[in-house]
């Protein structure tokens, strides 16, 4: 019944705005017509008046609607009136001009009309388009301002009982401006009965950075660490491992936890992938033990090795440098680089090349004094002239070489070995020969 009063009420709202524009057009056209007769610059001017009065019964038509919609009560109903009130809503808005907090309001709730994907919510769905454009069109206006308006909006509809515009409210209390200890408490409450993974990932990132300031953001993460979605998981070890969770009891311990024992295969990965993003020692045991090439199980699963050897490595050689790079990750990582007991088609892993390139910064290097560079040249320049290495694995060491810097005259001699090279190893030759060119 109430779905059909709505229907009657937008039906009536539509018609009597359309009649009411189509009469007076009609009245105008007639009297410009009669004005204008044979005078084509008159006809120009009628012409003129028409469109500018279709524009003024088009707005007028929009904020029909829109009223309309906003005395719907209750979610479903609004779910009904989502399409066509966030549309009109959008539309109204001049470019540059930040919504007021109604509209803002009333696009966020529009997302009830919105299906949620593992990315979240669906990009194509036109209340999200109408919420989307409005958020764009505030980007020149007060963006302070706005970010204020975000978060209170966020925590009034963070209980929403639609998924999407509870993932939205999320976000917007976690937003570029950081979430606020009123919006930590909110969020943090409203993680404890969340049952949708893909908005309890985005409550988490949301506090996630606070990790290190508020014992209730570690908490949070310590107790959704056993969470039963693997990509809730993941979230939570980003934030146990990162640079906010510094010095805060429990965390590094957890995310090594995980990286062991785990019941997913990709959340262990993940985990020894990241526990050198700390640039804590006390990981290091557990990254050695993952990576003992002396331990034929070791290599069994090459997926888990290669993980962990790049966890290895980020101890000591990261994008942004640690303040103490971990010497004895180094250490560790050149007697990898230079075994040759278990070199062969997984070890080393090509996939871990990439990290060393970080060794270069200056940053870096002032803070390692124990750093040799020719000692990691060497390494890499051993792996590219062993054939039964893995060629992708030799030709990532290539890439590396120039990376950090190894002269012409190396690569010179990489080429001069593989003169002749057929199969795979000529893809090797021909990365070399790639690099040559270039300097």
């Amino acid at each position: 019944m109430t779905r059909r009063l709505i229907a009657v009420a937008l039906a009536t709202s539509l018609t009597g705005l359309a009649g009411c524009g189509k009469k007076e057009s009609n009245s105008t056209e007639s009297g410009q017509q009669a004005k204008a007769a044979g005078e084509k610059a008159a006809e120009g001017k009628a012409a003129e008046g028409k469109a500018a009065e279709a524009k003024a019964g088009e707005k007028a038509l929009a904020e029909g609607v829109a009223k309309a919609a906003g005395e719907i009560k209750g979610a479903n109903e609004a779910i009904d009136a989502a399409k066509s009130a966030t549309g009109t809503a959008a539309a109204m808005l001049k470019p540059g001009e930040a919504p007021t907090p109604a509209m803002l309001e009333k696009l966020l709730v529009g997302l009830s009309a919105c299906e949620l994907t593992e990315r979240g919510i669906d990009r194509k769905c036109e209340a999200w388009v109408a919420f989307d454009a409005a958020r764009k069109s505030s980007r020149s206006a007060a963006v302070k301002n706005l970010g204020g308006i975000y978060a209170d909006l966020g925590r009034k509809h963070i209980k929403h009982e639609h998924p999407a515009v509870r993932l939205q409210a999320a976000s917007m209390m976690g937003s570029i401006f950081g979430a606020s200890k009123d919006s930590q408490g909110v969020l943090i409450e409203a993680a404890k009965t969340e049952q949708d993974p893909r908005v309890l990932r985005e409550m988490i990132r949301a506090v996630g950075s606070s990790v290190g300031k508020n014992p209730a953001v570690k908490e949070l993460l310590l107790a959704t660490a056993g969470n039963k979605d693997d990509k809730v998981r993941i979230e939570v070890v980003s934030w146990l491992t990162s640079s906010w969770a510094d010095k805060t009891e429990g965390t590094l311990e957890k995310a090594m936890e995980i990286a062991e024992q785990d019941t997913s295969d990709d959340v262990k990965r993940f985990a020894c992938k990241r526990l050198g993003e700390r640039g804590d020692e006390r990981a290091l045991p557990l990254l050695k033990k993952m990576t003992d090439v002396k331990n034929p199980k070791v290599l069994e699963d090459d997926r888990m090795f290669s993980a962990c050897f790049e966890g290895v490595i980020a101890m000591w050689s990261a994008p942004v440098p640690h303040k103490t790079p971990s010497e004895a990750a180094y250490k560790h990582t050149l007697a990898l680089l230079t075994s040759k007991k278990a070199r062969g088609d997984k070890n080393p892993p090509w996939t871990v090349f990439s990290r060393l390139r970080w060794a270069k910064k200056p940053k870096f290097q002032e803070a390692a004094g124990w750093y040799k560079g020719a000692d990691v040249q060497k390494a890499l320049s051993d792996i590219v002239m062993d054939r039964k290495t893995n060629w992708m694995a030799r030709t990532g060491a290539v890439d590396t070489m120039k990376e950090l810097g190894a002269e012409k005259a190396a690569f010179e001699k990489l080429a001069k070995a593989y003169e002749g090279a057929e199969r795979q190893d000529a893809h090797v030759l021909k990365k070399i020969e790639k690099v040559l060119a270039s300097l």
